[in-house]
């Protein structure tokens, strides 16, 4: 009965399945792509667009330079909040009717910001595409700001602020930034906002950053979907007639100051259950020649479920339910982190480990049968990240964004393949080594505060939590 279920493929009485064999892992192929088509309008939009037909469906994202990282950082949520506010209102819709259409259309409309960039994107069948381009048009360029959805936002995420004061997970990510770049960086402030930004934010600053920053001159339209150039072009022309402007060029970000020693830096959560951990430094930006090096590299250390951070600290130590390491890598360089959530007797013996193994990579070559499995990883994972419309669209906004070749996920594969252990210790010994790193920990301070001084890996700084009320 099981043959004739599975046919040829059934085993026969004889055949024994090896189950400690792990099948062989095909060879990676490069990543094929359909043409993307990369030209500029009139208004000086930017357009990026791939024909994707398989789908009635149109994906994009309109987005726009200069996030968070455009304006000081004693505005800090400014950005976000001007994102969330687009759709709040319009010279010919309120909220409700923005909504209500949406919703009609079936489409999904969304609005959020970066550090540096603004994001409005749109996910919608081919056949309505007409509509729900009306409406994200509407939203971008003609919002009203009303004086009451501002208020109402403005109370909402106080209360955010408030409630992340007790979360030790957020306290240990807004003491990271500001210790890496310093509470006047755009970087070292909080996208949310502070309590002190977000009372002293007016509707007029609301409106000046969309009027410096929403223009078509700051603007790329990453379009992937059922869509002609033609069709596409001939609806832009209706839906933003009029739109102008090149808008304000974001200014060169300050460099974040080096840091010169290591420290641990502590942040009190009396009877927390576990200790937040956050160990890094600023790194890299995204156009950095060391990209394809440093992806290997974090796979390695601490970029997948079975790298040397979750190995350590997970598999082999029981300390937390997961650790990992990435490199937020930005317009200006961005910070490498690795973190974990481990319980709080263990806080110590934790911030040891992440040390060693982060050293480690600098010191001694990886082996080829663990660079190995860190390359397929990276490289057969790819076509994954193209599977949907959505994740066409994203990759294409990031290149452009940071002005990397569009072609460049084609030659992905063979720039991972061609990291070998040389070069990836030369990239640890570049980037990476723990003698300068930040060390910040959200916890209970009357339990691992005597235990961290005794490690001897810096001085313990406690670092006063902001005020919220």
């Amino acid at each position: 009965a099981v043959g004739a279920l599975v046919g040829g493929g059934a085993l026969s009485a004889r055949q024994t399945l090896d189950r400690a064999q792990v099948p062989a892992v095909g060879a990676p192929e490069p990543l094929e792509l359909p043409e993307i088509q990369d030209y500029t309008l009139e208004s000086g939009l930017r357009v990026v667009l791939v024909e994707r037909r398989v789908l009635p469906l149109v994906s994009l994202e309109l987005q726009f330079r200069g996030g968070a990282a455009a304006h000081a950082a004693s505005r800090a949520g400014l950005a976000s909040l001007v994102a969330d506010m687009i759709d709040e209102g319009t010279a010919t819709r309120s909220a409700l009717e923005i909504a209500d259409a949406v919703d009609l259309l079936g489409a999904s409309l969304s609005s959020t910001a970066g550090y540096d960039a603004s994001q409005a994107r749109l996910s919608v069948l081919r056949s309505r595409f007409p509509e729900a381009l009306a409406i994200l048009a509407d939203v971008v360029v003609r919002p009203s700001f009303p004086e009451a959805e501002l208020d109402r936002l403005r109370r909402e995420r106080l209360a955010r602020v408030m409630q992340r004061s007790d979360i030790p997970a957020a306290l240990a990510d807004d003491a990271f930034a500001e210790v890496l770049y310093g509470a006047d960086h755009p970087y070292g402030a909080p996208l949310l906002g502070t309590k002190e930004s977000l009372e002293s934010l007016t509707r007029d600053d609301v409106v000046a950053f969309h009027q410096a920053r929403y223009a078509p001159g700051q603007a790329t339209l990453v379009v992937a979907g059922d869509v002609s150039r033609e069709d596409l072009d001939s609806l832009l022309a209706g839906a933003f007639a009029g739109w102008s402007g090149q808008g304000e060029d974001p200014d060169p970000l300050p460099e974040a100051l080096p840091r010169a020693d290591r420290e641990i830096f502590l942040v009190d959560k009396s009877g927390a259950a576990q200790s937040e951990v956050r160990v890094g430094h600023v790194a890299v930006g995204r156009d950095t020649d060391a990209y394809y090096p440093l992806s290997v590299l974090n796979t390695v250390l601490g970029g997948s479920f079975t790298s040397r951070l979750n190995a350590k600290l997970r598999e082999e130590k029981g300390y937390t339910y997961g650790a990992g390491s990435f490199f937020d890598m930005r317009r200006a360089p961005g910070p490498f982190e690795a973190t974990a959530a481990v319980a709080t007797p263990v806080t110590d013996s934790a911030v040891m480990d992440f040390v060693r193994e982060i050293d480690r990579m600098g010191e001694e070559a990886v082996p080829d049968d663990e660079l190995g499995r860190a390359r397929n990883y990276l490289a057969l994972r790819l076509p994954q990240r193209f599977e949907a419309l959505d994740d066409v669209v994203r990759r294409l906004s990031e290149l452009a964004l940071y002005d990397i070749p569009l072609d460049f996920y084609e030659g992905f594969v063979d720039g991972v393949q061609r990291v070998d252990a040389p070069t990836l210790m030369r990239a640890a010994d570049q980037v990476l080594g723990t003698g300068r790193m930040a060390i910040v920990i959200a916890g209970d301070r009357a339990v691992i505060e005597e235990p961290l001084k005794a490690l001897g890996l810096g001085r313990v700084v406690v670092l006063p939590g902001r005020p919220v009320s």
